[in-house]
């Protein structure tokens, strides 16, 4: 086994520093994933999908996983089944679509997107499938 070398406290710090950072990332990652998780149990699906949404209309979109999103457009709620993972979408809870029509639409590429506005990467939205709230038993 190697023997740890000497470290200056400077760089000692730094890397508390780095694991203190990457676990508070982690930790709003999951908190983020457990609120779209949780959102997304009060829904069931209907069937019913549209290819595209207005984008004057969408009001909110909640990450359920590097899978999936929620979109609340027109007062419904839709999810949207990627076409692949979106690594890191639900780490970083960001991302970009570009849109020359208004729309946002089944095949579109989103990219995700860090903390310091660097692209991680893309994939594509699917089909929006209408939700149904489930009736809460009192």
């Amino acid at each position: 086994m190697k023997a740890i070398k000497n470290i200056s406290p400077a760089r000692a710090g730094l890397a508390l520093a780095a694991i203190v950072v990457a676990a508070g990332a982690a930790t709003g990652a999951l908190a983020r994933a457990d609120k779209a998780r949780e959102l997304l149990s009060q829904y069931e699906k209907t069937g019913e999908t549209v290819s595209c949404l207005s984008l004057r209309n969408v009001r909110d979109t909640d990450i359920v996983d590097d899978y999936a999103m929620l979109v609340e457009a027109s007062g419904d709620v839709y999810l949207n089944e990627l076409s692949g993972r979106c690594i890191g979408l639900s780490r970083e809870g960001r991302y970009i679509h570009d849109s020359a029509t208004g729309q946002m639409c089944r095949g579109d590429i989103i990219r995700v997107m860090d903390s310091f506005g660097r692209s991680l990467g893309g994939c594509g939205l699917g089909a929006f499938e209408k939700l149904k709230e489930i009736p809460q038993e009192e």
